[in-house]
């Protein structure tokens, strides 16, 4: 079996030297058969294997760990990382329970809440009804494959203490939401509106998520609708950034293009 050729650094192509470094770590990290958890060369060490400076090892490195390709360890060096999870409910009126079950996953919840409260005024705004207008609270911290990766509340827009009754009977730690809604109640989510950015965990939220205060997460809105466009539920979600991966299809408008009056 021949050689493969060494990986190294090329000098004579327009490329800086940290964006190849990158693509030599990624390959190194094929051609070794490293899985997650494994240990990567330090810093020093790729310096002097690829004859580069340090600002370029640590450029290359901490677009890899922004990108999730690696992690860090403070003390302890830099790990291949886990693969994210891919989520797609973000793009549909599908649950984060139903999406990640039907692509194989182990989707279990803790239920930390459920029960009749009065609705804020943000809750309120979101299900279009008056403030303190009863409705049904669902606080759950989410693991994944028994691993804690989400933390959600959902506002059900209903005061009926027999779905309330209904829903403490459907074991929601291991059921979908949406599924006893649309079963047992007719509530079905047609449309919706979801929204993403970019925040800290801080307090009791990071330790609920087992993260450092000030680590990223992903805070997901979102307002789900029936048919008639009356709000079923409104939900707000933690996400932790470094385990999750959020994918969307898009396709291209196909309104007609401007006319441009110049080539008339």
């Amino acid at each position: 079996m021949a050689e493969r050729p060494p990986l190294s650094i090329r000098r004579d192509v327009p490329v800086p030297y940290y964006e190849q470094l990158k693509r030599l770590i990624v390959q190194q990290i094929e051609r070794d058969g490293l899985q997650p958890g494994d240990l990567v060369p330090s810093e020093v060490e790729l310096c002097e294997k690829y004859d580069v400076s340090r600002t370029v090892v640590r450029q290359a490195v901490g677009d890899l760990v922004n990108e999730g390709l690696l992690h860090r360890m403070r003390g302890k060096g830099t790990f291949v990382a886990r693969p994210k999870l891919r989520e797609q409910f973000i793009e549909s009126t599908v649950g984060f329970f139903e999406d990640l079950t039907t692509r194989g996953h182990k989707v279990v919840s803790d239920v930390l809440n459920l029960d009749l409260v009065e609705a804020g005024s943000k809750v309120a705004e979101a299900l279009g009804v008056p403030e303190k207008t009863p409705c049904i609270e669902l606080v759950r911290l989410r693991s994944v494959n028994d691993e804690v990766v989400a933390f959600t509340k959902s506002y059900v827009n209903s005061s009926s203490r027999e779905l309330l009754a209904d829903l403490r009977k459907a074991e929601l730690s291991k059921t979908s939401l949406y599924r006893v809604l649309e079963d047992n109640w007719e509530m079905r989510i047609e449309s919706g509106h979801r929204s993403l950015e970019a925040s800290k965990a801080q307090g009791m939220l990071a330790r609920l998520l087992h993260i450092r205060s000030g680590e990223p997460v992903l805070y997901i809105e979102s307002v789900g609708r029936d048919g008639s466009g009356r709000a079923v539920e409104y939900f707000q979600a933690w996400h932790r950034a470094d385990r999750t991966r959020l994918e969307m299809n898009v396709v291209r408008d196909h309104r007609p293009a401007p006319t441009d009056f110049m080539h008339r």
